[in-house]
């Protein structure tokens, strides 16, 4: 290998973790220099103490983050020897501080090769594919670290952790507990299983556990941060703010900070606490928060403070975050419109799949897509659509920021849709749905498209949708997008019920007809997601099942005072489905009597 080789490699892009790796047990990992030495025959053990010096100084250089220095010593000693491999696993602990993940695994492979006897590298292994989400393997790697190395409380942390992500929460759950009957002392094991409970769906739990690790360590940022998180899925918003204080007091480094201050101001706007929450809302936009939308937009950017800045001016309305956003922030554009009043110009950059929608709604405004791209692990967009080739814009902001700045207080949300659908289609879909035969026409969501072992907790199984399903008087019709074949033969089979496809429209892309269809609708049921965000912003109706007691979105109300026409059944405790789906089942079987007295 060569210098340029070298600059090849560090000329890489970097690549973000897929996994969300913070309460993984990290350590100062590497080779045993001293093991390797002592392993060493007797003609090899002075060369490898020279190359032990460098690549020790290396591993130290890659762990403090100077990466790139770490890889020149390292590429040093693979130049006189490229077989080491010591000096290839080093390589690969530096390229992965440098978020070269998919390079690391490379050298850490190579390394492996040279020497497999190493439970090091197994551990080295084991990380760099669990941040890659290749989670078998990273099981794989881990277990066979464990075998070597009986016991290792980072391994069996790390080990419990992969488990987890898998949905396997009593094998992780089950490794830890004996874990802690031998380290009883140990803070990072307690926070370990307390997070292993808090994903499977038990934040309860896991908050007495996480209070164990803090009495055995008061300044653990990340498991006040994770205390914080529990108290928040059950409502307790008060407590919740009060450990995210705690937490950021005590926050290991930026990146740290901006994710507990982010989650404390959801707590914020859970509350119901919309100035602070809103102010410190902004932290979503910082570079340090990891799930940040980096824009690449050359205007100033309004921060949403003073509305009176907006008078007059060409300003930019951009997107953010996920499409139920995009929708939900459009709340508040007639306002920013009003704001920058006729001698000025409101443009938007939105998803284009939302462009007819939005172009029905307003107008007289300019909408146009935006675009997005992954760039060294990170989301970038743009909104070229409406800067390149126009007459300047004075400002930009993410749709959120005009939130602060008019949505301080629930009297200040509207009680009519903000959005306007195409009327002669929610004709047509009302002339469908008759055909589908009498009583209610009633929409139906179960699930988001991204199911993962960490997102499960939020969304219940299809199963306990069956006291709703088989309420009387009602016509279901499928509002859920993506592969949903099997749950709907289960109905027809185990159920007796129907759930009818509304025919020629995709779901997942045909946004405008999603609201029409949504509108013409009595009323979708069903878990929060894109769908019933379009519904509802036109002026459909949704009974909405949520796990969490007082989510952020909600901003401390009983309902969503996005939408006037959604009414808000939540779980009690968190995560016990049947309490607000046997309230919807039977608020449908009012509405359908209603309905049925009616005719």
């Amino acid at each position: 290998m060569t210098k340029l080789k070298l600059d090849d490699l560090l000329a890489q892009p970097e690549e973000a973790a897929k996994r969300d790796m913070h309460d993984a047990a990290k350590g100062d990992r590497g080779p045993d220099f001293r093991k390797a030495v002592e392993n060493a025959s007797p003609a090899e053990r002075k060369k490898l103490r020279r190359a032990a010096d460098a690549l020790r100084r290396a591993v130290k250089l890659a762990h403090s983050g100077h990466g790139t220095q770490a890889a020149r010593l390292a590429m040093g000693v693979l130049e006189k020897d490229p077989d080491s491999a010591l000096a290839n696993h080093v390589m690969g602990v530096a390229l992965e501080e440098l978020g070269r993940l998919s390079l690391a695994l490379e050298f850490y492979q190579r390394s492996y090769e040279k020497d497999p006897n190493s439970p090091d590298i197994y551990q080295s292994l084991s990380m760099v594919a669990w941040k890659l989400d290749m989670l078998p393997a990273a099981e794989k790697f881990l277990r066979v670290f464990l075998q070597m190395i009986p016991g290792n409380v980072d391994g069996t942390i790390n080990l419990a952790g992969v488990l987890r992500d898998q949905g396997k929460y009593s094998d992780a759950i089950d490794i830890l507990r004996n874990a802690i009957y031998v380290h009883a002392e140990h803070h990072d094991l307690w926070n370990a299983l307390g997070t292993v409970l808090i994903e499977s769906g038990d934040p309860v739990q896991a908050a007495t556990f996480y209070q164990e690790s803090l009495r055995l360590k008061p300044d653990f940022g990340r498991a006040w941060n994770n205390l914080a998180y529990a108290h928040d899925l059950v409502g307790e918003m008060e407590q919740s703010i009060e450990a995210f204080d705690k937490a950021i007091d005590y926050a290991a480094h930026a990146k740290d900070t901006a994710t507990m201050r982010h989650g404390r101001a959801l707590s914020y706007l859970g509350l119901g606490d919309l100035e602070r929450g809103w102010a410190e809302y902004d932290v979503r936009l910082d570079p340090n928060y990891k799930d940040a939308t980096l824009f690449e937009i050359g205007l100033p950017r309004w921060d949403g403070t003073d509305p009176a800045e907006l008078k007059g001016k060409t300003v930019i309305m951009v997107g953010e975050q996920g499409l139920g956003d995009e929708i939900m922030f459009m709340n508040a554009a007639k306002d920013v419109i009003e704001a920058v009043g006729p001698e000025g110009e409101v443009r938007i950059a939105c998803t284009k799949r939302l462009i007819p929608l939005f172009r029905r709604s307003f107008p007289d405004v300019m909408i146009e897509p935006h675009a997005s791209a992954q760039l060294e692990g990170r989301d970038w967009r743009v909104a070229n659509a409406v800067t390149d080739d126009l007459p300047p814009a004075d400002l930009w902001f993410p749709m959120g920021n005009a939130c602060r700045a008019f949505r301080s207080s629930l009297d200040a949300f509207p009680q009519e849709p903000f959005l306007t659908a195409d009327e002669e289609a929610v004709a047509h879909w009302r002339n469908v749905l008759a055909g589908f035969g009498p009583g209610l026409k009633v929409g139906l969501l179960w699930k988001s498209l991204k199911m993962t072992a960490k997102r499960s907790k939020y969304f219940s199984a299809f199963d306990a949708w069956k006291p709703v399903l088989q309420t009387p008087g009602i016509t279901f019709v499928n509002l859920q997008y993506g592969d949903v074949g099997e749950d709907i033969a289960r109905a027809e089979k185990e159920f007796g019920i129907t759930i009818h496809l509304p025919p020629e429209i995709d779901l997942r892309n045909d946004l405008d007809g999603v609201a029409a269809l949504g509108k013409a609708l009595d009323v979708v049921v069903g878990t929060m997601n894109a769908s019933v965000n379009l519904a509802c912003s036109v002026g459909g109706e949704a009974l909405v099942a949520t796990p969490t007691a007082r989510g952020w979105s909600r901003l401390g109300s009983d309902g969503l005072p996005w939408y006037p026409g959604a009414k808000v059944f939540a779980c009690e405790p968190f995560g016990n489905w049947d309490t607000p789906i046997r309230q919807i089942a039977a608020e449908l079987e009012a509405r359908a009597k209603k309905a049925k007295k009616a005719a």
